[in-house]
């Protein structure tokens, strides 16, 4: 009797970042300060897969398969206060 295998799971073939403007300036050269404790705030890197269209775009991705996109985004959280922000609250200043 043959064992049934699990399918693979797709790999991702390709990746995407967005950023708008304040946040691509606070992503290279803002302070990486907490706002709520003033303590040091590390980056968290995670990702969703993209099942639909692509952030910010214009173009026509019907010749993209975006089940196999990764759309990384960032996050900082603070050890001292345990505060997690998004790069756009931290970005724009909220």
């Amino acid at each position: 009797m043959a064992t049934s295998k699990h399918p693979k799971p797709d790999k991702h073939t390709a990746f995407c970042y967005s950023f708008k403007p304040r946040e691509l300036k606070y992503f290279l050269f803002g302070k990486k300060i907490c706002p709520n404790c003033g303590g040091a705030l590390k980056k968290c890197k995670g990702y969703v897969t993209l099942n639909d269209e692509m952030p910010h775009s214009r173009d026509d991705c019907s010749r993209i398969d975006t089940s196999s996109v990764k759309y990384y985004r960032y996050s900082y959280s603070c050890a001292g206060c345990g505060s997690v922000f998004t790069l756009e609250e931290l970005a724009e200043g909220k």
